[in-house]
């Protein structure tokens, strides 16, 4: 019981722990999918009036691309993101206040917002990077819109720039060592309109906000790793043993001693006396 605990715990810590295989490498992407953008509510400057509201556009259903290009720091990661978003307009509604009463209308829209965007993005990144990962983070950047209003009454343009922040959700799977595939969400928005349309009617107040839902393609420049270095050789085999020859002709280890010599043969008889006559 003890020890699958352990291993459940063990296993627990390793799905937790911040993705460590590709530390310290670059990746590109390119991100695209559907956008869905909130209604923007313009108000309307006069030298004599101020109108709230005097502008709603709501947008019809849209997309938003970019390409990424970022730094893998293990549990951080750090991306320049390159974006386009657009929209078509569904319809307008207008109200303005005249003095006597107040003027409301809707109408159909014939036109389209659209924004481009530099921005810089910091990611929190867990997971497993060789299966399933997710990360999310904040962004920050600079944005370009420009509204093109088209209706029955005339046609005009607005322009709107400044800074832009955004936050972003993921998920992403790798399908090979380099390349990752998955699902990201942001939500965007931009800095408040300010436009001037001439000397007597400006704009002011609206930002561009929006949700989206992204497919996304990674490749990351990660080489495999080197293969282990080969088994040292096998240690050469010993010396043979020292060894002497001993006066009897037989060899021994040196550190042994030779056999005792044999004893020195019996010596030979006397020989028989003479005999007396």
């Amino acid at each position: 019981m003890i020890k699958r605990t352990c291993l459940a715990l063990l296993a627990s810590t390793l799905l937790a722990t911040p993705a460590m295989a590709r530390d310290k490498s670059l990746y590109v992407g390119i991100e695209g999918g559907v956008m869905w953008a909130k209604d923007i509510h313009v108000d309307a400057i006069t030298p004599n009036i101020s109108q709230d509201d005097y502008l709603v556009i709501d947008h019809k259903m849209g997309y938003d691309i970019d390409a990424i290009f970022g730094y893998d720091g293990g549990m951080f990661r750090a991306e320049l993101e390159l974006g386009y978003k657009r929209a078509s307009h569904d319809e307008y509604s207008l109200t303005f206040d005249t003095g006597d009463g107040v003027i409301s209308d809707t109408f159909d829209a014939d036109g389209s917002t659209r924004y481009y965007s530099i921005m810089t993005n910091l990611l929190l990144d867990v997971g497993n990077e060789d299966g399933l990962s997710f990360y999310a983070g904040p962004g920050i950047g600079f944005a370009w819109g420009k509204f093109k209003i088209n209706s029955d009454d005339g046609d005009f343009s607005a322009k709107d720039g400044g800074v832009a922040l955004q936050g972003i959700a993921g998920v992403r799977y790798a399908v090979s060592p380099n390349v990752d595939v998955g699902l990201k969400y942001r939500y965007f928005r931009s800095s408040r309109i300010k436009e001037s349309i001439d000397d007597e009617f400006d704009l002011r107040g609206g930002r561009f906000k929006s949700h989206s839902l992204l497919a996304t393609l990674t490749y990351n420049f990660v080489s495999a790793a080197p293969p282990p270095p080969p088994p040292p050789p096998p240690p050469p085999p010993p010396p043979p043993p020292a060894t002497q020859t001993c006066p009897d002709g037989s060899v021994i280890l040196a550190t042994d001693a030779c056999p005792p010599p044999p004893p020195p043969p019996p010596p030979p008889p006397p020989p028989p006396e003479p005999e007396r006559g």
